[in-house]
């Protein structure tokens, strides 16, 4: 009796330590239409840090997200957002037709037609594990105002330590 008492207490403590769901948007799919082509499909989703829940009681989170950038994938972090009035989001996806071709479509928010609706200003933003841009052989990359642009040399970037 007591071993079932015992494993009926650490059931229910086990149960009440569970993570409690973020407020998300009202989902919709992706239309068609927002499908894009892109060379290489995008790495897995990084890890994030989400922050504390604004006071807006009416904020939901929107995960992060790999954004194609011309010639690299660049990660779009989750933030917490107010909705926009009487919109629906659209997550991000990925399609690979039967040959191979792979497509993808961002996250955006929608009316109910399936027009865009501008993004929200987010309130806060969380905050990814490792490097943020990303080359079609995986490799993690400088991004930034600062960093080189695709394809330039970074030699002569790093100076030798003064003996």
């Amino acid at each position: 009796m007591r071993s079932l008492v015992a494993l009926a207490v650490i059931g229910g403590v086990a149960l009440g330590c569970g993570h409690r769901r973020l407020p998300a948007p009202r989902y919709v799919a992706q239309t068609t239409a927002a499908l894009r082509p892109v060379p290489f499909p995008p790495p897995p989703a990084r890890a994030e840090w989400v922050p504390a829940a604004p006071r807006e009681d009416d904020a939901v989170w929107v995960d992060g997200e790999w954004i194609w950038q011309g010639r690299r994938w660049a990660w779009r972090p989750g933030r917490w957002v107010l909705p926009p009035t009487n919109a629906s989001y659209a997550p991000w996806t990925s399609v690979r037709d039967a040959r191979g071709n792979v497509y993808v479509a961002e996250g955006r928010w929608q009316d109910s037609r399936g027009r865009a609706v501008a993004d929200p200003a987010p309130i806060s933003v969380g905050r990814s594990s490792g490097g943020a841009v990303v080359t079609r052989d995986g490799q993690d990359v400088e991004a930034g105002p600062d960093a080189p642009a695709p394809g330039a040399s970074h030699q002569g970037a790093l100076k030798a330590p003064a003996r």
